[in-house]
């Protein structure tokens, strides 16, 4: 049985497991939204977890699948916008953890693939692009099917629900539906600062 993904923070007070499953159930794929990289812009990490195109490699494994073994003390969640995701960090370093929704019963997780401790081929190879029209310089790497991405995160969301195993994620309660963490809104300002190149 193959041992789990480890994710570390850049300064190891944070640390978590996901599940090995995940590599035969998840997707790996780069996201070049606007989005993501003011998210890495307002921790100061776009040197870091970016790459020359304004790419963030991301896994995408189910929030169950993730579990926390050290440094929970240390999860934050800052919104884009009021609608915008759940985008989790760490207080100790500012290192970028994972992408949720609100809802715990679509249990996806896009975790930031540059925290996981193993070699990339672990990982698989990309098999989607996001948003390449959105990168910072011209993506010339094949789009991946958009199809096999969404069917398979559909697929995994559907299953947690149907099984009930959503109600086991280390980052929501399932009882209040609400996150462990509050999560903070940018303001205006903020939001400004970080969508500027």
């Amino acid at each position: 049985m193959s041992e789990p993904l480890q994710i570390l923070c850049k300064c190891g007070a944070f640390q978590a497991q996901v599940d090995a499953d995940s590599l035969r159930t998840g997707n790996h794929g780069m996201c070049y939204c606007k989005d993501c990289q003011a998210f890495q812009r307002y921790l100061g990490q776009q040197g870091t977890y970016l790459d020359a195109q304004g790419g963030t490699e991301l896994f995408q494994a189910q929030s169950w699948q993730i579990k926390i073994t050290q440094g929970k003390e240390n999860l934050q969640i800052v919104k884009l916008s009021p609608k915008g995701l759940y985008r989790w960090h760490t207080s100790c370093c500012k290192t970028p953890l994972f992408n949720t929704v609100g809802n715990p019963k679509i249990a996806f997780a896009g975790i930031i693939a540059g925290t996981i401790q193993v070699q990339n081929e672990r990982l698989g190879p990309i098999n989607f692009r996001y948003k390449t029209e959105q990168a910072t310089a011209p993506v010339t790497e094949p789009k991946g099917s958009m199809f096999k991405f969404v069917f398979r995160t559909m697929r995994n969301i559907l299953g947690s629900r149907i099984s009930g195993r959503w109600k086991d994620t280390p980052l929501f309660d399932p009882d209040t539906g609400r996150s462990i963490v509050k999560p903070y809104v940018l303001s205006e300002a903020e939001r400004a600062k970080a969508y500027s190149a």
